[in-house]
């Protein structure tokens, strides 16, 4: 499907390794979550290789990259089928933003949002604090507002 990305092996087998953990622990009632950075960083890598994005080599506040046409790039991630993106209060904001999520157990990751960061900004409160998630339902009727030429393109490796 053309808004899915083949997840690599490693990230496949991570997985695999996380449910063996659950399993061996299952008395604990502990759910050993794969969760937060390392599901964002899993999204950055697997976005930046599909999109052809170059990541920032240092932090910078909002922006995780950007891509070949020079736009600054926010890449947002969940492992969870039914959650929207997480954002934080924060100065930095990109001109773009691609939102995926990951099916470990398929090996798959989809593109849920792929376009321009400021109307999904638009769906956060002016003020919060802490983390605020966007309704997985309005981000899929933002996507579906997006036209083509307002998409990052796939790259062709």
């Amino acid at each position: 499907m053309k808004n899915e990305i083949v997840l690599p092996n490693a990230v496949t087998r991570l997985w695999r390794a996380h449910e063996a953990l659950r399993k061996h622990f299952a008395y604990t009632n502990l759910a050993f979550t794969l969760d937060g950075k390392l599901v964002g960083d899993i999204g950055e890598a697997v976005a930046s290789k599909a999109f052809g994005i170059k990541l920032c080599g240092s932090r910078t506040p909002g922006v995780d990259g950007h891509a070949r046409n020079g736009r600054s790039v926010q890449i947002k991630a969940t492992g969870k089928s039914n959650g929207g993106p997480a954002f934080t209060p924060g100065e930095g904001v990109a001109e773009h933003l691609l939102f995926l999520r990951l099916d470990f157990k398929r090996g798959i990751a989809t593109v849920v949002y792929n376009g321009p960061e400021a109307p999904i900004r638009r769906l956060l409160p002016k003020r919060w604090s802490g983390t605020k998630v966007i309704p997985l339902s309005k981000i899929t009727t933002a996507n579906e507002k997006v036209p083509s030429k307002k998409r990052l393109g796939r790259s062709r490796s």
